[in-house]
């Protein structure tokens, strides 16, 4: 997707692959194992060891056809650095309308987290793209459902825990995305044959989300 945006690129697959963890120097090898899949999104979190170099790398070789966000960002500083790396998109586990302001006068993609009904109205309001509802799997499908009722066009990404079950079931319930964690993107890759089982497991969280051909 040459020239979309991110929101476009994101919208595209509705699955955001995360990176949590230390992957001995891989991203470019895990990322290019989900790109196959069809995966169009990808976030690098901070307490990921050496998350800059990390996003710089990813977002050089993958870029011009993924959405490359950073996550858990939690100061003004932090989006500078990350967007100087190349991120497009900034996430939070917390709403912070600094944050939220400094990614929008950057140009960047916002989505902090949120866990009420006001957080979610307030992170919005403040100009936020999407809502992380995190952490998802406490509140589950149903909360999403219900949200939708009274703010219909706020658009959520539920993060934490997402099985592709799960991933299918928010879908439905009317999130325009999730992001997906250790869930798709663990430890296994680095063993032998895990680059293929990561190829495998982004196709199916992809085809959960496609819904019925």
């Amino acid at each position: 997707m040459a020239g979309a945006t991110c929101m476009e690129r994101i919208a595209a697959g509705k699955v955001v692959a995360i990176f949590r963890g230390d992957f001995g120097g891989m991203e470019t090898d895990i990322v290019a194992a989900m790109a196959d899949a069809g995966l169009t999104a990808v976030e690098v979190t901070l307490t990921s060891p050496d998350a800059i170099a990390a996003i710089e790398r990813v977002a050089r070789a993958f870029g011009s056809r993924l959405a490359v966000g950073a996550g858990t960002v939690m100061t003004t500083a932090e989006v500078d650095r990350c967007a100087a790396a190349g991120a497009t998109f900034i996430v939070s586990p917390h709403r912070d309308l600094a944050v939220i302001a400094h990614s929008k006068k950057l140009g960047l993609g916002s989505f902090p987290g949120c866990f009420t009904p006001s957080e979610i109205v307030e992170a919005v309001g403040a100009g936020a793209d999407a809502a992380k509802l995190f952490p998802a799997s406490v509140l589950g499908p149903g909360f999403v459902k219900a949200i939708r009722g009274p703010l219909p066009k706020v658009k959520i990404v539920p993060t934490g825990g997402v099985t592709p079950e799960a991933a299918k079931a928010y879908l439905e319930a009317g999130a325009w995305g999730v992001g997906a964690g250790s869930e798709l993107v663990n430890k296994d890759v680095m063993a032998a044959g895990g680059l293929d089982r990561l190829r495998a497991r982004t196709a199916a969280y992809l085809a959960a989300c496609r819904g019925p051909a």
